[in-house]
């Protein structure tokens, strides 16, 4: 029988890939990819900037969903497996997109990017600095999605501790977008992001001010059916 802690992690990321799949069929479908990338240039840069924006929106969806599920928001109308599960899924989908985001730049027409361009931060041809702090959200961003697979190994407590990276790399790749985004002069671009961040605010307010930072019972109660 598989361990239910592994079951969760491996339909985490069947979900994640079913969800991406799915979208790429139904772009394909609409005849986007009918355009050559050699006689349209601006098509790769299209999809460079819609793969970031859909990374970081689904890591602020991630980040609202896990603050509503540990301050026990959700607690009468979403099981706690369920909610872990889609709390992981919702987390891998973002880092997927994440990759693809920086995959994507291989291919850019106005700077010559590296494999070691987007791996090691602060290197890159362009906005080093900035472009740089979205390399370090990516790296801490999986670290805290990988510890999903571990929580049994490393206890609860633990675990808890090492999720409150994902602030770290939630701050980190706002600033990315905002530095480095051809987008962030844009009205809706700015309204999208502040209400993002109002949100996880907000909740983050409410849950320490909730709960006082100490362990909560839906939060225990999740983790202890995944062990």
């Amino acid at each position: 029988m598989v361990k239910p802690a592994r079951w969760m992690d491996t339909l985490s990321i069947i979900f994640s890939m079913a969800v991406v799949l799915i979208s790429a069929a139904w772009v394909w479908q609409r005849g986007t990819f009918n355009i050559s990338l050699a006689g349209d240039t601006t098509l790769n840069w299209h999809l460079v900037r819609s793969a970031g924006l859909s990374a970081y929106f689904l890591m602020t969806i991630a980040m609202v969903w896990g603050l509503a599920v540990s301050s026990r928001l959700v607690k009468d109308w979403s099981p706690g497996v369920l909610s872990m599960l889609l709390h992981s899924t919702i987390s891998y989908l973002s880092l997927i997109f994440a990759v693809g985001h920086a995959l994507l730049l291989l291919r850019d027409d106005y700077y010559v990017y590296h494999i070691r361009d987007l791996v090691v931060p602060f290197v890159g041809p362009y906005r080093p600095f900035a472009v740089g702090l979205g390399v370090l959200a990516f790296w801490v961003g999986l670290i805290v999605a990988l510890s999903f697979s571990i929580k049994k190994h490393i206890g609860h407590q633990n675990w808890r501790r090492l999720h409150y990276l994902s602030y770290g790399s939630y701050g980190l790749i706002t600033l990315h977008a905002l530095l480095a985004g051809t987008d962030a002069h844009l009205l809706g671009f700015k309204v999208s992001m502040a209400v993002g961040v109002l949100a996880v605010s907000g909740l983050l307010v409410y849950r320490l001010g909730k709960t006082g930072g100490a362990p909560n019972k839906a939060t225990k109660q999740a983790g202890a059916k995944r062990p």
